[in-house]
């Protein structure tokens, strides 16, 4: 169940995203800034939520960050690789426990995923954002420079 609603989660983050580029085209400047202010604090909770489990596999395991970034990339290269050899070596008990950490990755990676999602779109708005400051400015040097000829 927890899977599917992280699911859910990455799907209208996904959703979102897309409503945010549709405000870029339609320059609509007070739903980019309102969708800015709100990914800002979104980001914040999951860079908060991020340093925690950091922190968590730190003092679990006594590992830093990258280590634990590339135990988990292993760990996942490894199930993809020997999943089928696996699978008919494994007891019903040890499927079970598998099958908990690889549900448990696979959330793990979708808080990643929303994650990543939220900071393209902020990057996103920002570059929307200021494109129209920079076309604006240059708009009004335009035109001062005309009026300046006159």
């Amino acid at each position: 169940m927890a899977l599917s609603n992280q699911l859910l989660k990455l799907s209208n983050q996904s959703r979102e995203l897309e409503q945010s580029i549709q405000a870029t085209k339609d320059r609509n400047d007070s739903k980019l800034s309102a969708r800015k202010a709100e990914l800002e604090a979104q980001l914040a909770a999951g860079r908060t939520k991020l340093s925690d489990k950091i922190n968590a596999a730190a003092d679990e395991d006594a590992a830093d960050w990258a280590d634990a970034r590339k135990s988990v990339s292993d760990a996942f290269e490894s199930l993809r690789s020997d999943s089928s050899a696996r699978h008919a070596r494994w007891s019903a008990k040890r499927a079970g426990r598998a099958a908990d950490d690889a549900e448990a990755d696979a959330l793990d990676s979708i808080d990643f995923a929303i994650y990543a999602i939220q900071e393209a779109e902020y990057a996103v708005l920002d570059a929307a954002i200021a494109r129209d400051e920079a076309d604006e400015k240059a708009t009004n040097s335009a035109l001062k420079a005309a009026a300046a000829d006159e």
